[in-house]
């Protein structure tokens, strides 16, 4: 006989480098019977360890700005080794280049920390229907993108070679320094040399700030 799951509780794992913030999350969302908060987390790395031991939650609540492996590095290696676990990005980053990374990655939906609890639990619930919880103003912002997709940028030459392109292309997609090594037959040192090049030239420090700068300059 079938089991009925449809009332059973959405399981979450939350991953959150401020304390404050992670127990606050875990603190809202146990007051809601539908949920249930298996394990609250500072890093990707120890998110990916307990999944070692512990049962597959449903949703892993990922911020993105995270010590070590970011959210979006975080998200592709959960599609990877875990394509059961729905992530579900909750940031304070609205960046349409930050977004669409988040989305290619595998996230299956883009919420905001500045949501009011009451919304934030009901989006977060929502994904148990195959749904895509997704912002307000993060949806208007992929609008305006889409919008944008077809009118003409200026064109940018930063100097990029051809590698450095095709590098820029597969860090923008989600892929880690050493995901980019196996694709391209390179050691791992010679990807984050790749990568350090690609930094001065387009003249950031960040991931996020180059995914953004390679959308929105359409260096991709």
């Amino acid at each position: 006989m079938r089991v009925d799951t449809s009332r059973a509780p959405l399981t979450v794992a939350i991953v959150e480098d401020q304390k404050e913030v992670r127990e606050g999350l875990a603190y809202l969302l146990g007051l809601d019977k539908r949920v249930q908060v298996r394990a609250g987390l500072p890093s990707a790395e120890e998110l990916l360890a307990w999944l070692g031991t512990h049962p597959e939650p449903d949703v892993a609540l990922m911020d993105i700005n995270l010590p070590g492996m970011d959210g979006i590095e975080a998200t592709r290696c959960l599609q990877d080794a875990h394509p059961a676990v729905m992530v579900l990005i909750l940031t304070v980053f609205e960046e349409p280049g930050t977004i669409l990374a988040a989305i290619r990655a595998g996230a299956k939906g883009y919420l905001l920390k500045n949501t009011r609890p009451e919304t934030l639990v009901e989006q977060i619930l929502s994904a148990r229907n195959e749904g895509s919880p997704i912002s307000p103003t993060v949806a208007r912002r992929l609008l305006d993108e889409l919008r944008n997709e077809g009118m003409p940028s200026p064109a940018a030459d930063y100097g990029l070679t051809g590698r450095e392109r095709e590098l820029l292309r597969d860090i923008v997609e989600g892929l880690t320094y050493r995901e980019l090594a196996e694709k391209h037959h390179i050691a791992g040192s010679t990807a984050k040399k790749h990568m350090l090049h690609i930094y001065r030239k387009l003249n950031v420090s960040s991931k996020a700030e180059i995914v953004r700068k390679a959308m929105d300059e359409k260096l991709v």
